[in-house]
């Protein structure tokens, strides 16, 4: 949220810079508004969807009257005659049922299925284009990624800024915000080659000066390293260091 509290961080992080307290910023008021039309378009279709279930209602009571009507003239005529009419009509009745009920079924799973493939598209869209200008270290783009989408829980919606289908998370921010703030983190960079810090990331030094300023370290060495102290870990990406 927009408030002193968010800004009083952002402004006073010295670690980001000016460019990415910006992107900050925007994104934070852009999910405000996303958050306020959401919140006015969600009364406005209770109340869309409130009169339409009046109208169908009416109109289903309108519907099974007749029916009643109908069926009541049908059971009078078995009734009247014999009793193998009234069950024929039966029967064929419960026939038309199930091959009503198999024919949407299979109609509602294709379509199911076509939607999830469309979103799933949507999603690796958004996620390619969050993540297209990020340096990952050789690879960790698929753990970068897998972290950002296992701490937020994306769904699709209607962005009321721009009425285009987008993922948004409890927050209102969009897939490619949430890259952009998990990349600016401690743990964000750890996944990222030479990660800018304020005016700009810091050239490497004497291989010999310890894990701050080695050039380049194992996996095992570095996830120890981001075990032990998590701060060496974060200045060995931003000295120049490389996972080997």
């Amino acid at each position: 949220m927009l408030n002193a509290e968010f800004l009083t961080d952002v402004l006073g992080n010295d670690e980001v810079s000016v460019e990415d307290k910006i992107k900050q910023i925007i994104s934070e008021h852009d999910a405000d508004t996303r958050g306020l039309c959401a919140k006015r378009d969600e009364l406005l279709g209770e109340q869309k969807k409130l009169k339409e279930q009046i109208s169908v209602f009416e109109k289903g009571k309108e519907e099974s009257s007749t029916r009643i009507t109908e069926l009541e003239g049908l059971l009078e005529k078995a009734n009247n005659g014999d009793q193998k009419v009234k069950e024929y009509y039966e029967t064929k009745l419960a026939d038309s049922q199930k091959k009503y009920d198999a024919e949407l079924a299979k109609i509602t799973e294709k379509a199911d299925k076509y939607e999830k493939l469309h979103l799933t598209s949507l999603r690796d869209k958004a996620i390619e284009e969050g993540t297209k200008n990020l340096n990952f270290v050789n690879g960790l783009k698929a753990g970068f990624i897998a972290r950002v989408l296992a701490t937020n829980e994306f769904s699709p919606e209607t962005d009321p800024m721009t009425g285009q289908l987008v993922f948004l998370n409890k927050e209102h921010h969009t897939i490619e915000e949430a890259i952009n703030a998990f990349a600016l983190t401690p743990e964000g960079k750890a996944y990222i080659q030479n990660p800018s810090s304020g005016g700009g990331a810091r050239g490497s030094t004497s291989p010999n000066g310890g894990a701050g300023t080695a050039k380049t370290m194992s996996r095992e060495q570095f996830n120890e390293l981001q075990k032990s102290d998590p701060k060496k870990a974060q200045e060995f990406f931003r000295n120049g260091g490389r996972i080997q």
